[in-house]
């Protein structure tokens, strides 16, 4: 469905973990997927001139070990010596640096997850003239898979009820984006899906109310209150 969508707020939150990601597996003695947790130390393993080193992750469950590849058969020359020292003395931020690497992950093929809570969000905006309180368009950043709802996100940030969400998701006051920005979701289900890289929404500047014509008690930034009709 296009939209002619004349001032739009254009808007990018970057969802940044602050906890170091756990990695989601199948574990061997769990006989299921569980989360591995990084122990914060290393295992270096010298043969002659060449070293592997791996950053060790624990089973939350019954610590089954699982190692992730740093170095594979890599001379110890190309290593720095203050690094390599860090892996000898399982060096706390060294470990939690390459325990965020999304080349590393990519790389073992294991499926990086951010902790429900363990991120912060860095905004950015960009204002057409006059679109201060118009149309958001939100495109989410997010460097890690996180266990996130949408409606969870949402409600966080605008400062509402997960259920006041969920109306305005069924009444297509927020409401998913294509790259053109055009709409192609407008559900009540919208609200259920999981955030990730790339998802774009929009918020439309109106608020449902009650049919006792009563307020909500916040009303988000940028959107003005006005009775929707069935």
């Amino acid at each position: 469905m296009k939209n002619n969508i004349q001032k739009i707020r254009r808007e990018r939150w970057k969802l940044v973990p602050e906890a170091v990601p756990t990695v989601r597996r199948n574990c061997s003695k769990c006989k299921e997927k569980r989360e591995f947790i990084n122990s914060m130390k290393f295992r270096v393993n010298a043969n002659g001139k060449n070293v592997d080193v791996w950053l060790i992750y624990r089973c939350e469950k019954c610590s089954t070990t699982w190692n992730m590849s740093i170095f594979e058969r890599s001379p110890v020359s190309a290593i720095p010596e203050e690094v390599y020292a860090g892996f000898q003395a399982n060096d706390r931020l060294l470990a939690e640096s390459y325990g965020r690497r999304m080349d590393l992950f990519v790389k073992n093929r294991a499926e990086a997850v951010t902790p429900e809570g363990g991120f912060r969000i860095e905004a950015e905006a960009e204002s057409e003239t006059g679109a201060e309180e118009g149309f958001r368009r939100i495109e989410l950043e997010v460097p890690f898979p996180m266990v996130l709802r949408l409606d969870s996100l949402l409600a966080d940030r605008l400062g509402v009820s997960r259920s006041m969400v969920k109306r305005w998701c069924g009444q297509g006051v927020v409401v998913k984006l294509d790259r053109e920005e055009n709409v192609w979701k407008s559900e009540e289900k919208l609200c259920r899906e999981k955030v990730r890289n790339g998802l774009v929404i929009g918020i439309w500047p109106v608020l449902s109310v009650p049919e006792t014509g009563t307020m909500p008690q916040v009303c988000p930034p940028g959107l003005t209150p006005v009775k929707l009709k069935a």
